[in-house]
């Protein structure tokens, strides 16, 4: 391997760590100012598009001769990157594997469709820990930005999301509804592709175990629920999707929250009346029967989340017997379900050119990639992080210490000959033990002073 190709491939393995890390902590890192913190944009080519006049530029690539007034959006899911779309070349085709050895020229679900039917592809990389709402915002927002900055007028847009992504259509396109937002009249059709409308049992899972943690009446045990809760807004939002408000499979009522407009039309459905909505679903078994479809679905997604009871009746679906959770995203029999239903409603507008001029270059955009971050930003979030991790195992540690030491002191206290020398005796050990972890406490905050210092992106916030 040469240098270059391993530059490419640590460049990757530091983006795909972020972004794992921000679907686990991703509201932290917003909240704190992190400079690890993923800011919403779309991509092209590794390098974050800046929506502006100097949109047409900056796609300028010797790959990329032109733009169209037709669009697609792709959307990752939780932890992943827009290389989830990459399609996997077959070990026999030594020239396809030579030139995906560059992450640039990756063959994915996008590229096809540009090829195939001219739709300029956009690759949508945010932070998944976020609430869906939170990112739903964003997306709505971008797209607005995106409408403005484009050369040509856009008459044709198609939104694409695997996973989480699926969801953040969703929550888009009902914000979208609410702020009358321009871009949502060209919208033709979606794709949820692999997309948890009901929920995850996995997440679901993760809700219990905290629960029965939390349930336990021992402190030094109940406490640990803590650090299960700590898992992200984004992740959590996946327990229920968006369930409707009532699930005709069971005839109960959900709950929601009726104070929070939003929340209720989300649930109730949320998918755009002129748009056409397409649903794909997976499963591990190639055996259709299999119990093992039947609980687990694709792994992460059972059958019936992809395939939501609010669904618009025109809707159309597509099950795949086989193929599990991550590869619905870059599979060869799924593209082909996706080619079909694009071959249906290929001549929804006519296609528009518009000739991008090759060696045209925005200052900073091209020659390097402006998602990157310096090392004082890598020095400055780590420390945050590690500041974070020392927190809470001090405070874990206290409060297991001090319920395991209060265990025989509440024995003590009931037996009248020792209670008048166990009580004094308790308090002089519990003021010890405030004592040391006020201290270490004290060092912790060092420490995120030290961070928050060294953060060269704090004055830009």
């Amino acid at each position: 391997m040469d240098d270059k190709s391993k530059q490419i491939d640590m460049r990757n393995w530091a983006n795909l760590s972020r972004s794992v890390l921000n679907g686990v902590i991703g509201d932290y890192l917003e909240k704190e100012h992190n400079p690890l913190a993923i800011d919403m944009a779309f991509y092209h080519q590794n390098k974050a598009l800046v929506l502006n006049d100097t949109l047409a530029q900056q796609l300028a690539r010797p790959s990329a001769k032109s733009l169209t007034n037709k669009i697609i959006i792709l959307i990752h899911g939780l932890t992943n990157l827009e290389t989830v779309w990459d399609l996997k070349p077959e070990a026999s085709d030594t020239d396809t594997n030579t030139q995906n050895k560059d992450s640039n020229n990756k063959d994915n679900y996008g590229r096809r469709l540009q090829g195939e039917f001219g739709y300029t592809p956009f690759y949508l990389r945010y932070n998944t820990g976020l609430s869906i709402k939170d990112n739903g915002h964003k997306l709505n927002q971008l797209l607005s930005e995106l409408q403005s900055a484009y050369p040509i007028k856009i008459d044709d847009i198609v939104l694409m999301g695997f996973s989480m992504g699926g969801l953040l259509i969703r929550s888009a396109q009902k914000l979208a509804q609410d702020e009358k937002s321009p871009w949502l009249e060209k919208l033709s059709n979606c794709y949820y592709i692999g997309t948890p409308h009901e929920g995850s049992p996995l997440e679901k899972f993760g809700h219990l175990a905290s629960s029965i943690v939390r349930f336990i009446p021992r402190e030094y045990i109940s406490h640990w629920a803590d650090w299960i809760d700590m898992r992200s807004e984004g992740i959590q939002d996946l327990k229920d999707g968006l369930l409707h408000l009532k699930d005709d499979r069971s005839g109960a009522s959900k709950e929601t929250n009726e104070g929070d407009p939003y929340a209720q039309s989300v649930l109730c459905g949320s998918f755009t009346a002129h748009a056409q909505h397409h649903f794909i679903s997976g499963a591990l078994s190639e055996n259709k029967d299999s119990l093992l479809n039947k609980y687990f679905g694709d792994s992460l997604v059972r059958h019936s989340s992809a395939n939501p009871i609010s669904a618009p009746q025109d809707s159309k679906t597509a099950h795949f017997d086989g193929i599990p959770h991550i590869p619905l995203a870059h599979s060869e029999r799924v593209y082909q379900q996706l080619k079909t239903w694009f071959d249906e409603h290929q001549e929804t507008a006519a296609l528009v050119h518009y000739t991008l001029h090759e060696g045209l270059k925005t200052e900073g955009s091209q020659d390097q990639e402006t998602n990157g971050l310096s090392n004082l930003e890598i020095i400055s979030g780590t420390l945050d992080l590690l500041s974070l991790a020392y927190d809470n195992t001090v405070d874990a540690v206290e409060v297991v210490q001090h319920s395991i030491a209060d265990e025989p002191f509440k024995i003590l206290k009931k037996i009248p000959v020792v209670k008048e020398v166990s009580e004094p005796i308790s308090v002089v050990h519990k003021d010890i033990l405030d004592t040391i972890y006020f201290s270490l406490r004290e060092g912790g905050k060092l420490a995120h002073k030290g961070a928050k210092f060294l953060n060269p992106s704090k004055t830009k916030r």
